[in-house]
C-alpha cells in the first residue's frame, strides 16, 4: 500500500471494526495517486475471510488477487466515454443473491463521474434502498461530476496530496535512482504513477528536452517552429504531458513576474529565459493561459477521452504569444 493512502485506510478499518461501514463510500482522489488500489483493498477487507491485512492469503483474499472473486463486480468505462446503464444495471443485479463466502458482495465503480445520467439514476435508486450486507464502491477524480444524492448517501473518504518529498522518495525507490522527480511531479499534477508511466516509456526524457528547447527558445536563440514540432510530438505521446507543462510554464513566468526567485519556481530555471518571458504583457500571458484552456477542451471529449491531437500552428500561435511575435 503506498504511503499517502495509509489514512484513508486506517479511515476505513476504524470503520469496519467499529462495524459502522456504509453501504456505500464514494472514494476522492486525483488522478495517478492509487485510487483504484485504495478501493480494491476496502473491496479485499470487506469481503476477507480472516480479517487480516492486505497480506492475507484466505481462499476468500486469494480469489481477489487473482481476479475471479464472484462476489466482486467492478463496473467502469471500458474503452467507452461513459459509463452507461446497461453495466450500471448488471452491476447493481451482481448484489442480488446469496454470497458465495458468506461475507456480503461489493460492486466496484471506477471513476464514477463518467456516469451518464441513466447510470446514475439507477445507482441512486439502489443507494436508496441497499440490500443487506453489501458494499459500493465509488472512486472519482471530479466530485462535482456527482449527483448530490448520491454524495449525500456515501461516506466520503478524500486521498490528499502529500508533501512533493514524499512522492519524490517513492519513485526514487521504484526507480532505483537519485534523481529529482520534482519536474515531472508538477507537470503530471502531482501523480506519481503517471510519471512511473512516463518513465516506463522514456517520454520523460523528451519531456526534458522539450522543456530545454522551450528555454532555449525563449532565450531568443532557438528555431520556434522546431519547438512547436517537439511539442506536438510530445502531444502524441501523452496529451496531458502537454498540458501540464504548458500550465506549468505560465505559473512560473507569472510567479517570476510577482518577484518569486528561479530556484523556487516549478520547472524554469533559465535566467534569460526568465526575463524575456517577465517582460509578456499580462493580457498575452492570460491569453495564453486562456488558449491553454481551450486547446485542452478541443483535444479531449466531455469524459476525458482524448479525441483529437493539438496541431503544430495551434502550438506555434500560443508559443508566439509568450514570444511576443
Amino acid at each position: 500500500m503506498f504511503s499517502w493512502l495509509t489514512k484513508p485506510l486506517q479511515e476505513y478499518n476504524r470503520m469496519r471494526e467499529m462495524n459502522r461501514l456504509p453501504h456505500a463510500i464514494l472514494l476522492c482522489a486525483p488522478e495517478g495517486v492509487g485510487a483504484g488500489v485504495l478501493a480494491r483493498e476496502f473491496a479485499r477487507s470487506f469481503l476477507c475471510l480472516a480479517g487480516k491485512d492486505e497480506n492475507c492469503n484466505c481462499h476468500s483474499c486469494s480469489m481477489l488477487k487473482n481476479n475471479s472473486h464472484p462476489d466482486l463486480t467492478v463496473v467502469d468505462r471500458g474503452n467507452s466515454q461513459s459509463i452507461g446503464v446497461d453495466a450500471m444495471r448488471q452491476g447493481i443485479n451482481s448484489l442480488v443473491g446469496t454470497p458465495t463466502n458468506g461475507h456480503g458482495r461489493v460492486l466496484l465503480i471506477n471513476q464514477a463521474n463518467c456516469m451518464t445520467v441513466q447510470a446514475s439514476n439507477a445507482l441512486l435508486k439502489t443507494l436508496e434502498e441497499p440490500a443487506g450486507n453489501t458494499l459500493i464502491v465509488l472512486t472519482t477524480e471530479n466530485i462535482r461530476s456527482i449527483l448530490p444524492t448520491i454524495i449525500s448517501r456515501s461516506m466520503r473518504v478524500q486521498v490528499n496530496i502529500p508533501d512533493i518529498s514524499e512522492f519524490n522518495e517513492f519513485l526514487k525507490q521504484q526507480t532505483s535512482s537519485d534523481r529529482d522527480f520534482s519536474v515531472e511531479l508538477y507537470v503530471s499534477g502531482m501523480s506519481p504513477l503517471k510519471v512511473l508511466d512516463w518513465i516506463d516509456n522514456r517520454y520523460d526524457e523528451h519531456l526534458h528536452a522539450c522543456l530545454e528547447l522551450f528555454e532555449y527558445v525563449m532565450r531568443g536563440d532557438g528555431d520556434i517552429r522546431k519547438l512547436a514540432s517537439e511539442l506536438e510530438a510530445l502531444s502524441r505521446e501523452d496529451s496531458s504531458m502537454l498540458y501540464g507543462l504548458m500550465y506549468a510554464v505560465i505559473k512560473d513566468v507569472m510567479g517570476y513576474q510577482s518577484g518569486i526567485s528561479p530556484e523556487n519556481l516549478k520547472i524554469l530555471r533559465d535566467k534569460e529565459a526568465l526575463g524575456n518571458l517577465a517582460s509578456i504583457h499580462p493580457d498575452s500571458l492570460s491569453e495564453a493561459a486562456r488558449k491553454v484552456i481551450m486547446l485542452k477542451g478541443a483535444g479531449v471529449g466531455p469524459t476525458g477521452i482524448k479525441n483529437s491531437i493539438i496541431g503544430n500552428l495551434q502550438l506555434l500561435n500560443w508559443l508566439e504569444l509568450l514570444r511576443g511575435y
